[in-house]
């Protein structure tokens, strides 16, 4: 049913975080993602967000130093990156490719999304066969943001990774839609279009090998 590949990205530059580094940003992000009618045995958000703080190292004693501040993930070994945001990244490739290839497939995203899925949930930062263990840096930015007062100035601080190698399980539906030739037009794209924040400063870019197993 299922054709099976390892798919390694190997970082050109610098990768970006993505993830809130403060609890009130972390509820904020989650409160906005919050359906308006929710099951009766859903999780609370208090839960949700203590779950998402200890994800990225939240310390209650810092919280000031770190308001609109962008961090990775991490487990016991070191940094990660969630696989659902690798399949993000792969159905916005596939957005901009249609028509580029095999224009007679239609509605390309919406195959993707419904025949392409990333198994591995947790993907390892590595670097040197090790995984990485703390972020490389933090690049302070100006940026202009739009509130009910009008335009602001402020700042946003995002951690970052020199040259990471990511390596995750890809299946696809064994239908011959998603061809070889589109796969790998999906990833030729996203590797000048990058992976992650910072896009715009030419970050996340990447060399790739896709492998059949």
């Amino acid at each position: 049913m299922w054709n099976k590949y390892e798919v390694e990205l190997k970082m050109t530059g610098l990768f970006a975080a993505s993830l809130p580094r403060t609890r009130e940003e972390i509820e904020k992000m989650l409160e906005n993602r919050m359906p308006a009618k929710l099951p009766e045995d859903f999780i609370s958000l208090e839960e949700l967000a203590d779950e998402a703080a200890e994800k990225v190292g939240v310390e209650e004693d810092e919280e000031e130093l770190k308001y609109g501040w962008a961090t990775f993930a991490r487990n016991d070994a070191g940094l990660y990156y969630e696989g659902r945001c690798v399949r993000g990244h792969i159905k916005d490739c596939a957005n901009q490719v249609k028509g580029a290839i095999h224009p007679e497939v239609k509605a390309l995203k919406a195959k993707v999304a419904n025949k392409v899925y990333v198994m591995t949930d947790i993907i390892s930062l590595m670097r040197n066969g090790e995984q990485v263990k703390e972020f490389d840096g933090t690049v302070q930015r100006f940026i202009q943001v739009m509130t009910m007062k009008g335009p602001r100035s402020t700042m946003k601080f995002v951690d970052y990774a020199e040259k990471p190698e990511i390596t995750f399980q890809l299946n696809v539906l064994d239908d011959g839609i998603i061809t070889d030739d589109i796969l790998d037009a999906i990833f030729n794209y996203g590797r000048v279009h990058g992976m992650g924040q910072e896009r715009s400063q030419g970050w996340g870019r990447y060399a790739y090998q896709i492998r059949k197993l």
